[in-house]
């Protein structure tokens, strides 16, 4: 059964009923914030969970304050921003590349709309753990992205700026300028549905933009791993585009330190370098203020492996 509206008031009432002690600034908090974002997604570490076993209710560890939970909530959201601007850096290469990489093999403005210009069926580029066959896959997939591509073009339908100025000035919108009006997840599928030879052009490109080589990672970026480190990255870019909770969050099994990995193949040493030291600043920030979670146990839960702290 769902559960029935509640006003502010009550929901502070719930809180205190639930032994989490409240101030001044609780109704304030949440006022501005959605309880269901505050309590529901950051309780969880504060929960009593062997005394739950006996309850239909949430019962807290003993002394969590509202505060504590709400400071979870705050270091949720200043590390969605934090990531989020490297992950738009990461898309940004992705994108310029992918298309580099097709333009500069295929160099009509509308031969992105041909569906002889990308690979054949069975050399679909897939992943290791894929569940179905490379054609199925490219039977599925292709059609759903040249309406995607079409569907940009379409006159009947609202359309950005730039793509109805091209299509005006000149009656067609070359892949470089439709490009903007595309999604990651868009760019990610038209990758896949590449010719191997301009996916490995792309990875070269993305190589050389990160000084992959000159950083001392001298491993080839494959197709198959840009693939990969790809397709995270659209999900956790996506989180973050929403505001949902981060630093637990998992896509096959795939958390907050996985993404990091993926998000080294395209911003390279020195762009996670940077997002380390932005990591380290936040952590220290919030340093004391979690209480019942630790900065070790936090880092757990994202997925690193702390000396003296729970692994992932």
């Amino acid at each position: 059964m769902a559960k029935e509206f509640k006003t502010i008031d009550e929901l502070v009432a719930l809180l205190e009923s639930r032994g989490v002690k409240t101030n001044d600034g609780t109704k304030r908090a949440l006022e501005k914030e959605s309880y269901y974002a505050v309590v529901n997604g950051c309780k969880t570490p504060f929960l009593n969970r062997k005394a739950m076993t006996n309850s239909s209710d949430d019962v807290y560890l003993n002394g969590v304050e509202f505060d504590w939970i709400y400071d979870l909530f705050l270091f949720d959201r200043e590390l969605r921003n934090i990531t989020f601007k490297y992950l738009v850096e990461a898309e940004a290469l992705f994108r310029n590349a992918v298309v580099y990489a097709f333009c500069k093999a295929h160099q009509g403005h509308t031969d992105y709309l041909d569906r002889s210009n990308f690979c054949e069926p069975e050399k679909t580029l897939m992943a290791k753990a894929a569940k179905i066959s490379p054609k199925e896959h490219w039977n599925k997939n292709m059609p759903v992205l040249m309406e995607v591509l079409n569907g940009k073009l379409n006159l009947d339908k609202r359309q950005r700026p730039f793509v109805h100025h091209y299509l005006n000035q000149y009656g067609v919108v070359p892949l470089w300028v439709l490009s903007n009006d595309l999604t990651f997840g868009n760019m990610v599928h038209f990758y896949q549905l590449m010719q191997r030879s301009d996916q490995q052009r792309a990875c070269t490109i993305i190589a050389k933009a990160t000084d992959r080589n000159k950083q001392g990672d001298h491993k080839t970026l494959s197709p198959r791993n840009l693939l990969r480190s790809a397709n995270i990255l659209v999900d956790f870019r996506n989180l973050c585009a929403h505001d949902e909770r981060l630093y637990c969050a998992k896509f096959d099994n795939d958390g907050y330190s996985a993404m990091v990995v993926a998000l080294a193949n395209l911003i390279g040493t020195d762009g996670v370098h940077a997002l380390a030291n932005d990591l380290a600043s936040l952590l220290a920030k919030y340093n004391g203020r979690l209480h019942y979670v630790s900065i070790e146990s936090l880092l757990g839960v994202m997925g690193f492996q702390v000396a003296g702290g729970p692994e992932s």
